[in-house]
């Protein structure tokens, strides 16, 4: 008999993103195990990120999706669009509201879980965070519903490196927020065993074994029909795909290092970005006399970003080891970048999530991020001889299908003993 999920996400399509892809991709190989789903989500139109339509292939038709407006959606939507992904906008937001300025629209949400739960046979909950706030709606419902409910952290929260706090006060008001939040929750999944540790030691009785690590992962179904970006100039291409930020990741100790290598390899080497700035990468090569060397795709749909890097030589991704979270963390494209087996340049703390999951696959090399030095060396080696670094191994484990029999296991874990 199929069970049936209520999934309660914030962010789903055509909203892109690798937080959007870790829902998607559950639904779909889920369904596949006789499992519906209906999903409760925004609208989509306040977000700051940008729109994948190609998302929704992924998704059963059959799968029923409810869409929860924001009361401050069109005015935060032209706010946000003014200061994309800019410090400027996330401090503010940061400043105003803790945990995050969604609890309007968990508010309303919330009315509409309860009548979806009243009408429908509903097995089990899953929540995904962020934004946090969803956390908090987790918790209620924890306590107010007799159905299991899941919470799925994807990514930390107040060790999260990409959230900013204005002052020690909303750190200290988001923490006890965290706190107070994480302790009601009865199961959870995590994208990150850091994360467990950090409950296990902070949370007062913390459910440790009720909660799951299950990390985020690639596709292999979106690796089959792939048209590589063809590049016919014999120079070398090494990519970086995802957010450039104005706080943490900045990427001018790579341009310092390339800027570095010898001519003439140095003038064969291509920078590509694919996604959304808040920096002006060309202004930052021109520094360092790369202006030359930068290409710049903008925001591509999933599938064309993939095309794109199956024709790099190498990948690259950037943690600032500046900030002490850094080691928390994994950039959701790094598990596509080990599908591709493209050697990667991993500028990020030397121990670490990141490291760690670079070294134990051998995809890689790990480079602290202000070490310009050791970049131009490596560099150097990588566009030497492009054709070396494809031996990446155990990596089958982060196959979303694989992923998903991991939820499916969770989630009839926690179904059974919900019945004793």
């Amino acid at each position: 008999m199929a069970k049936r999920c209520l999934i309660v996400t914030y962010y789903f399509p055509p909203t892109g993103g690798g937080g959007v892809q870790r829902n998607v991709k559950l639904i779909k190989y889920l369904s596949r195990k006789n499992w519906k789903f209906t999903v409760v989500t925004s609208n989509g139109n306040d977000t700051n990120l940008s729109l994948d339509e190609s998302l929704k292939s992924d998704l059963p038709e059959e799968v029923e999706v409810v869409k929860i407006a924001n009361s401050d959606g069109k005015a935060n939507s032209r706010f946000s669009a003014l200061i994309k992904s800019t410090f400027l906008v996330r401090f503010i937001s940061s400043f105003l509201f803790v945990p995050d300025r969604h609890k309007k629209w968990i508010k309303s949400a919330k009315k509409k879980i309860v009548e979806i739960i009243d009408s429908k046979k509903i097995d089990l909950i899953l929540i995904s965070s962020p934004p946090y706030s969803l956390v908090m709606l987790a918790s209620e419902l924890t306590r107010e519903q007799s159905i299991p409910v899941v919470l799925d952290m994807r990514d930390p929260w107040t060790t999260n490196p990409y959230k900013i706090y204005p002052s020690s006060w909303h750190f200290k008001q988001d923490s006890k927020i965290e706190t107070e939040n994480i302790k009601q929750i009865k199961y959870g999944i995590s994208a990150y065993k850091s994360l467990l540790g950090f409950y296990e030691e902070s949370v007062e009785d913390f459910k440790t074994n009720n909660w799951q690590y299950i990390p985020n992962g690639y596709d292999e179904e979106d690796f089959k029909s792939l048209i590589p970006q063809k590049f016919e100039d014999n120079k070398f291409h090494i990519a970086f795909s995802g957010t450039f930020y104005s706080h943490i990741n900045k990427p001018m100790f790579l341009l310092k290092g390339i800027a570095a290598v010898e001519k003439p390899l140095r003038d064969k080497i291509c920078f590509h970005h694919i996604g959304d700035s808040a920096i002006n990468l060309k202004k930052i090569a021109r520094r360092y006399g790369l202006e030359n060397n930068i290409i710049e795709w903008g925001y591509q749909d999933h599938n064309s970003c993939l095309n794109i890097l199956a024709g790099m030589d190498a990948l690259c991704f950037i943690l600032d080891s500046s900030n002490k979270n850094s080691d928390k963390t994994i950039g959701g494209k790094v598990y596509e970048y080990l599908r591709l087996e493209k050697p990667i340049l991993a500028l990020t703390p030397l121990k670490g999530e990141s490291a760690t999951i670079i070294n134990e696959t051998n995809a890689g090399i790990v480079i602290k991020p202000t070490d310009h030095k050791q970049i131009a060396k490596t560099v150097t080696s990588m566009a030497s001889s492009p054709e070396k670094n494809k031996s990446n191994k155990n990596i089958t484990i982060f196959e979303r299908s694989n992923l998903a029999k991991q939820y499916y296991e969770f989630f009839n874990q926690t179904l059974s003993e919900n019945i004793k």
